[in-house]
C-alpha cells in the first residue's frame, strides 16, 4: 500500500505561530514544538507541509503557560486511543484479537488519510495480532511510529490490572514488554500506561521508575485535584504522574456522522474550559480523546482536518490539536524539571472503584497466584542447578511462561470479569489452556533441574524456595506407606501427608524415608478448647463457628462474637444498568441474607500428631451443601481454613466475617512488592495478607491463596469468598457462577507481638509458596544457595545473558541495611535496575551489604562464567496453542471492529 505521497508525510511535531505572517513563514524556520527535532530525525517542513500544518495540525505551547500569541486559553493536546480487553471480555481470544487489529488498523487507515490525525498505540499481542492478519501493514507502521503520527505508548507487554498479581509478576509485565518492543522495533515505550486501572497502589511509581519510565497514566480515583503531579513511593522513588480525566473524551468528535453544529463545538469548548481549573497553572491541557471502549477514528471520514477549521473558523481563543502523549509530555517535562510549571506531590495509594474486581471469580485469582509463585520457585531452583550441577537452564521455556502470565495478567481476565468463553472455551485458545501450558512446564523444569541437583536414589527431597527458614506444616505427596525419619507426619484424606519439617532458606534438602506409615488421626468428640502451643480456641458445638480465640502467652481474647461465620449478603439497591459482575456496594448497603449460624451443623473433630482438625458440614442459602474446615496446628501459630460453598444462587455474596474484641488502631495489605499502610474504606484488594493492629498491642492477620477482596466494617473484617453471577453482560460464565462447587482457601494468625515481629509478609508467603518436592533423590542435602538479612523478601532469581539477576524488596518498611550471601558461581556483583543499567558496584562477596529504604525494590545483577542465548521475542501464538484450537486463532474477518457485542 502505498502512503508516501509529500501532501501526506506531515511532521505535525512542527508548528507555526497562530499568528505568523506568510511572510514572516518564509524567513523563519520550523519552530519545534511537541518534541525537539534535528537533522537526524527529518528535514524541515516544505512550504506545502507548512500549509497542511495550519489547516490544524498537533500543537503544543510555545511559552510556558501553553499559550500561543493570539491565544486566550491553554492549548489542548487530544490524544486518541484505542482501548480494549485485549485477551477477550465479551468474546474469544480468537476473536477478540480480531476486533482489536481490524479497530487499531482503522486508527491507522485515519493516520495515512488524513495528515492530522495521530493516535497512542497499546499492547504487544495487539501488534502481534496484525503481523498475523495484515502482515503488509507492519512496515507502514513502522514509518508512521518514525514520523511520531503513531505513538507505541505503553512500556509494558499489554495493559494489566496492577492490583492483583504478586510484585515479580508486575515488573516481568514491564521488562518483557520493553524488551519486546526494543528486539521487533528498535523502541523503548517511556510510559506506564495504566489508563484503566480502577485504582493505583504506593509501589507502582517504584516499579515504573525501576523499568526507567518518564511517566505514570492513569485516570479514575485522582488523588489531587490536579492533572499533573509526582507520585511517590514508600522508598522514595517519584514519577511524573498524568490523571487527565476519562480515558475518552471528547467523544462528540469521533461519534458524528454529520460535522458539529456550532452548539456541540461550543459543548466540546466547556469540557476544556473544564480543564482550566484542574490543569497546573503554566500548563497545556492534556485530554485522552475516543468514543470510549474500543474507540475508532472519527466515524466522519473528514474529521479530524475538517473538525480543526470548524473550530479556527469558531475563533474559542483555544487551539486545539491532536497528538500523541510522548509530544504533550516533552512539552511540558523541561517546565517541571525547571520549576516554571508547580505541581503537588502526592504519597500513597489511591482509593478503589469497580469494587466486584476484587471480589469476584476466586478460581482465576487462585489459578494466577498458583502459577506465578510456581514459576518463580521453578526459576530459582533452574539458576542453582544450571551453575551447582551443569543443568541446562531452560531459557525459552521460562521466557515463553511469563509471556503467557503476561497475557493472563490482562484486566478482565484477571479481574475475573468477562463472559466464560473468555476463561473456557471448546474451540478458542483460553485462559484455562494458558495455565495449564505454565503448569506443566514449570513442573517439568522443576523437577528436571531438582534431580539435577539432589540425583537420585530413595530419599525425599524438598527444595524450599524461600529465603528464610520454615517450620509451616508442608502438604507432601511420599510414597504410599511411607513417612519421614524423625518428622512429625499426618495422614491426610486423598493420600497426601502433612509433614513438620524444618527447610532452610532457598535449600535443596533429602529425607530419609520410613517404613512406618503416617500416623492417621484419631476422631474425638469436639473438646470445650483446643490447646496449641500458640492460641487456645472454642468452637460452637451447634454452628462450627469460631466463639474464642485467645493468644499465648497473656491468655487474652481476641474476638467479641462468632467468627468465621460465612454470610450470604445481597446490594440493598442497585444503581440502574450497573452490573454487579462490575460494582458492589460496600457491606452496610448490602442485605444479610442468612449466615451459617442460622441452622445447626454436623461437626467432626479428628486429632493426628501435628494438627487437631474440625470438619463442620450443613446447609447454606439456596439449599446447597456448606463444609467448613479447620487446621489447627499443634506448634504452629496459622490457622488454616478452607470454605466448601455449592450451589450458591444468583446475584449473592459470600463473605467470612471475624469480629474483633479491640478497636483497630492501624491496617496493612500486602499490594505487589511490599504493602500498603492505610485504612481505606470499602472493598479493597489484597496480595497474599491483610494484618489488623490492635489497639492494645498485637495483631490478628487474615491470609489467602486467591481470595483478594477484603473489607473492614467497624471492628469486623471480613474476607469475600464469592461473588455469585451466573452471567456477565449477558454471557454465562461457569467460572463466575455459583452452580456447582467451589472451595476457598484462607488463613489466619493471631500474633501478640508486632506484625513485623510476627513476619506477617513471610507466614504469607509460605502459606501461598508451597516446597518443591521431588521423590526418589540421593540422600544428601546442599547447603543454601541464598541467605539473606531477615528485612527482606527473595522475589526472584533467574539467568539472564551474562548474568544472574536477584530481586529482592525490604519487608517491613523501615530502612536499614541489607545482607546477601549468594553461595553460587559469580564473579562480580551490582544493584542495577530492572532493566539491568548499573547503579553501584558491589564489593566482592559472597557476601554482601548495602543500605535499603523502606518498601526498597533491589534488584542486583551477578557476573557468571558464561553466557545464555536471549530468547527471540515471541510473534506467533502457535506454540502453545492446541492443535484443535489453531484454526479459530487464525480465522480472520476483517468485519469483526470496535465494540464486540454484549450477550442476550
Amino acid at each position: 500500500m502505498t502512503y508516501n505521497s509529500r501532501s501526506q508525510r506531515v511532521r505535525s511535531d512542527y508548528i507555526l505561530p497562530l499568528n505568523q505572517s506568510k511572510d514572516s513563514r518564509k524567513k523563519e524556520k520550523p519552530v519545534a514544538c511537541f518534541s525537539s527535532m534535528d537533522a537526524k530525525t527529518g528535514s524541515p517542513l516544505t512550504r506545502r507541509e507548512f500549509a497542511v500544518v495550519l489547516s490544524g495540525a498537533a500543537v503544543a505551547a510555545r511559552t510556558v503557560d501553553g499559550k500561543g500569541r493570539g491565544e486566550s486559553k491553554r492549548r489542548v493536546y487530544l490524544v486518541p486511543n484505542f482501548h480494549p480487553a485485549s485477551c477477550g471480555w465479551l468474546t474469544t481470544f480468537s476473536k477478540e484479537r480480531m476486533y482489536c487489529a481490524n479497530s487499531y488498523l482503522n486508527q491507522l487507515d485515519r493516520v495515512r488519510d488524513d495528515p492530522n490525525y495521530e493516535f497512542a498505540m497499546s499492547e504487544v499481542n495487539n501488534i502481534i495480532a496484525i503481523m498475523d492478519f495484515q502482515p503488509q501493514r507492519i512496515s507502514e507502521l513502522k514509518e508512521r511510529i518514525r514520523q511520531k503520527r503513531v505513538e507505541l505508548v505503553n512500556a509494558y507487554f499489554l495493559e494489566s490490572t496492577i492490583n492483583l498479581s504478586g510484585g515479580e509478576a508486575l515488573m516481568r509485565l514491564g521488562v518483557e514488554g520493553l524488551r519486546w518492543y526494543g528486539q521487533v522495533f528498535g523502541l523503548e515505550p517511556r510510559f506506564s500506561w495504566n489508563i484503566d486501572t480502577c485504582g493505583a497502589h504506593e509501589q507502582m511509581p517504584q516499579i515504573a521508575t525501576e523499568l526507567g519510565l518518564k511517566a505514570f497514566v492513569y485516570t479514575r480515583k485522582n488523588p489531587t485535584g490536579k492533572t499533573i503531579f509526582w507520585s511517590v513511593s514508600p522508598d522514595g522513588s517519584k514519577i511524573l504522574t498524568l490523571c487527565p480525566g476519562h480515558y475518552a473524551e471528547a467523544s462528540e468528535i469521533f461519534k458524528t456522522k454529520q460535522p458539529l453544529t456550532a452548539a456541540q463545538l461550543e459543548d466540546l469548548g466547556k469540557l476544556f474550559d473544564g480543564k482550566e481549573a484542574i490543569t497546573p497553572a503554566q500548563a497545556p491541557i492534556l485530554v485522552l480523546a475516543g468514543s470510549g471502549d474500543y474507540s475508532l477514528a472519527p466515524v466522519l471520514k473528514s474529521y479530524p482536518t475538517q473538525f480543526l477549521k470548524q473550530w479556527k473558523q469558531a475563533q474559542t481563543g483555544r487551539r486545539i490539536g491532536f497528538s500523541t502523549l510522548g509530544k504533550y509530555f516533552d512539552a511540558i517535562e523541561p517546565h517541571i524539571t525547571s520549576g516554571e510549571i508547580q505541581i503537588p506531590t502526592f504519597s500513597g495509594g489511591t482509593d478503589y472503584s469497580f469494587d466486584a474486581f476484587w471480589i469476584e471469580n476466586p478460581r482465576v485469582k487462585t489459578l494466577y497466584r498458583r502459577n506465578e509463585q510456581a514459576l518463580q520457585a521453578t526459576e530459582i531452583l533452574a539458576t542453582a542447578a544450571s551453575l551447582k550441577a551443569d543443568h541446562a537452564y531452560p531459557v525459552d521455556d521460562l521466557y515463553r511462561a511469563w509471556i503467557l502470565m503476561c497475557l493472563n495478567m490482562d484486566r478482565n481476565t484477571l479481574w475475573g470479569s468477562a463472559g466464560g468463553m473468555v476463561f473456557v472455551d471448546p474451540k478458542s485458545w483460553d485462559v484455562q489452556d494458558r495455565f495449564d501450558w505454565v503448569e506443566r512446564t514449570t513442573a517439568k523444569a522443576a523437577q528436571s533441574a531438582g534431580r539435577a541437583l539432589l540425583g537420585s536414589g530413595s530419599s525425599f527431597g524438598t527444595i524450599n524456595p524461600l529465603n528464610w527458614t520454615r517450620t509451616d506444616p508442608a502438604v507432601l505427596h511420599l510414597p504410599a506407606g511411607m513417612s519421614i525419619e524423625g518428622a512429625g507426619c499426618e495422614a491426610m484424606p486423598g493420600g497426601a501427608v502433612l509433614c513438620e519439617l524444618e527447610m532452610g532458606p532457598v535449600r535443596a534438602s533429602a529425607w530419609s524415608l520410613s517404613s512406618h506409615s503416617p500416623r492417621s488421626p484419631e476422631s474425638i468428640a469436639l473438646p470445650h478448647t483446643i490447646e496449641t502451643d500458640h492460641y487456645s480456641v472454642r468452637i460452637d458445638a451447634r454452628t462450627g463457628a469460631i466463639v474464642s480465640l485467645k493468644w499465648k502467652p497473656g491468655n487474652r481474647e481476641i474476638l467479641s462474637a462468632p467468627a468465621n461465620v460465612i454470610v450470604a449478603e445481597r446490594p440493598a439497591h442497585t444503581r440502574p444498568n450497573a452490573s454487579p459482575g462490575d460494582f458492589m456496594p460496600a457491606r452496610p448497603e448490602r442485605t444479610r441474607l442468612t449466615d451459617s449460624n442460622a441452622k445447626a451443623s454436623a461437626i467432626d473433630v479428628v486429632r493426628g500428631p501435628v494438627a487437631t482438625t474440625v470438619t463442620v458440614s450443613g446447609t447454606f442459602y439456596g439449599g446447597g451443601t456448606i463444609r467448613r474446615t479447620m487446621h489447627f496446628y499443634h506448634r504452629h501459630p496459622r490457622i488454616d481454613l478452607e470454605t466448601e460453598l455449592n450451589d450458591i444462587p444468583n446475584f449473592t455474596v459470600v463473605v467470612a466475617e471475624f469480629p474483633l474484641a479491640e478497636e483497630i488502631a492501624d491496617v496493612r495489605r500486602g499490594i505487589p512488592f511490599g504493602f500498603s499502610h492505610s485504612r481505606k474504606k470499602g472493598i479493597v484488594p489484597a496480595i497474599r495478607w491483610i494484618d489488623y493492629e490492635l489497639s492494645n498491642g498485637g495483631g490478628f492477620a487474615i491470609l489467602d491463596r486467591g481470595c483478594t477482596g477484603r473489607e473492614l466494617d467497624g471492628r469486623i473484617p471480613i474476607i469475600y469468598l464469592l461473588n455469585a453471577e451466573d452471567k456477565y453482560y449477558g454471557y454465562p460464565n461457569p467460572w463466575l457462577s455459583g452452580k456447582g462447587r467451589d472451595v476457598l482457601q484462607y488463613s489466619l494468625i493471631a500474633h501478640p507481638e508486632a506484625w513485623a515481629d510476627a513476619r506477617i509478609p513471610q507466614r504469607a508467603w509460605e502459606y501461598n509458596c508451597a516446597p518443591i518436592e521431588l521423590s526418589n533423590c540421593a540422600s544428601h542435602s546442599l547447603p543454601s544457595f541464598v541467605e539473606t538479612s531477615a528485612n527482606l523478601i527473595l522475589e526472584a532469581l533467574r539467568r539472564e545473558d551474562d548474568h544472574l539477576e536477584m530481586r529482592l524488596v525490604e519487608s517491613v518498611g523501615a530502612g536499614g541495611t541489607a545482607r546477601i550471601k549468594l553461595n553460587l558461581p559469580h564473579e562480580s556483583a551490582a544493584l542495577s535496575d530492572a532493566l539491568g543499567r548499573t547503579k553501584s558496584v558491589l564489593k566482592k562477596g559472597p557476601e554482601y551489604v548495602f543500605a535499603v529504604r523502606p518498601q526498597q525494590i533491589v534488584t542486583l545483577r551477578f557476573k557468571a562464567a558464561s553466557s545464555l542465548p536471549i530468547p527471540p521475542p515471541v510473534k506467533t501464538w502457535n506454540h502453545f496453542v492446541p492443535k484443535d484450537k489453531l484454526s479459530a486463532l487464525h480465522a480472520y474477518n476483517s468485519h469483526l471492529i470496535g465494540h464486540p457485542p454484549s450477550g442476550g
